[in-house]
């Protein structure tokens, strides 16, 4: 096992390497000062399936890609080349304007306070690559007062966490509040990552309490509102009567990495709970384990053609099950699981043309697009960067 091991993690290295750092075309800088060039993982802007100019730089996408970069820094900071890379990505969408406050551009970053959830995923990403007296500092002072402030008015007018916030959902934030309407179901496991680990770890930072229980709290209803009665998570909903009702893996994979990055800034006192929610969690999608190793697209239902072993879904659970193992939180035994599904993904669908089988997207509007096979993608970032931040934590086992 522990020649397996080496093995895949070389394997990983190869691939994560050949498409960041080592790369040909994906140069941070010169990506984010081109609009008509992209990131190779950004599928969104070359899928066949969708159209979404609204999509800029500063995304969700290469967020996560970068912050996998970010991980494997920290896990190993001899690695310098990997924040270097990420900062590059970073420094290019800042700009300073004639008082000299720094901001993102928004040519680059439009659409940040006032699309939803989403946007704000790679403040995480600013905030964890400062230093705390930078001009990523003060960025994320500016993020964290649209998402927080229930006085201050963004540029479109609007206060977030007054107008796209509700206490019948546990204080969590509608998912999307583009064109000022509540989307069909307004919690999705996914929005939960988006918004609540940079929430948690500025808040930690600037010892703000109550916006340190309101996370608890959003964690808190997602925990008891959308489990299902198998052991797994409804994907979105607006009450525990009122749900998306599909298990879609990568959703309930980006609500198990959401726990686990909070967790490591949260006080004390609100560990026990979270602690039996990861297990809860935990042991819900271990019970739906493919015999490979992997998990399925849809976790419960049978592996088909159209419903596959699916790669980001994989890997988020693999990065959540580790880091919960690494961190204490979860029992020692845990380990082989993610042992097992990480081995199974370098094997069964990372090869020398990429890594396979990252699914494009699932609605939330109960329309069954779950078994579409025109949406496994390659290099897809919803896959990338998760694998990136598995790897990260496969390092920890040396």
């Amino acid at each position: 096992m522990t020649q397996q091991i080496a093995s895949a993690i070389q394997k990983s290295k190869q691939y994560i390497d050949g498409l960041t750092i080592h790369s040909a075309h994906n140069i941070p800088r010169e990506i984010v000062s081109h609009e008509d060039r992209y990131f190779s993982w950004d599928n969104e802007k070359r899928s066949p399936v969708t159209d979404k100019p609204y999509l800029y730089d500063w995304s969700y996408y290469n967020g996560v890609v970068m912050e996998g970069l970010l991980d494997i820094y920290q896990a190993n900071p001899a690695d310098t080349e990997y924040l270097r890379y990420v900062k590059e990505y970073l420094d290019a969408m800042i700009v300073t304007d004639a008082d000299g406050h720094k901001s993102l551009s928004r040519n680059l970053a439009g659409y940040v306070d006032h699309h939803g959830a989403d946007c704000y995923k790679t403040a995480a990403l600013l905030l964890r690559a400062s230093n705390g007296q930078d001009d990523y500092m003060q960025i994320c002072s500016d993020l964290y007062r649209d998402l927080t402030d229930p006085k201050h008015v963004n540029s479109t007018g609007h206060i977030v966490p007054t107008e796209y916030t509700e206490a019948a959902l546990g204080h969590n934030y509608w998912h999307s509040w583009a064109k000022d309407r509540a989307p069909k179901y307004k919690v999705w496991l996914d929005g939960i990552y988006m918004l609540q680990p940079f929430i948690s770890r500025y808040a930690s930072l600037t010892s703000d309490r109550a916006q340190l229980a309101l996370v608890q709290e959003r964690l808190s209803w997602v925990a008891k509102t959308l489990l299902a009665p198998n052991g797994m998570y409804y994907h979105a909903g607006n009450s525990a009567e009122d749900v998306c009702a599909y298990h879609w893996t990568r959703a309930m994979g980006w609500y198990g990495m959401a726990m686990v990055d909070v967790m490591e800034v949260l006080p004390e006192e609100y560990l026990p709970e979270r602690k039996a929610a990861l297990k809860l969690f935990a042991d819900g999608m271990l019970k739906y384990q493919h015999e490979s190793g992997m998990w399925a697209n849809v976790a419960d239902w049978e592996v088909t053609e159209t419903n596959r072993l699916e790669t980001s879904g994989t890997a988020m659970i693999i990065y959540t099950l580790l880091k919960g193992v690494r961190k204490g939180w979860l029992d020692e035994s845990y380990r082989d699981a993610a042992v097992k599904a990480f081995l199974a993904l370098t094997q069964l669908k990372l090869d020398e043309s990429g890594l396979h089988d990252i699914y494009l997207k699932a609605s939330a509007n109960n329309t069954n697009n779950y078994e579409r096979p025109e949406y496994y993608m390659t290099d897809e970032g919803k896959g990338a960067g998760p694998f990136i931040m598995a790897y990260s934590e496969m390092l920890y086992l040396r």
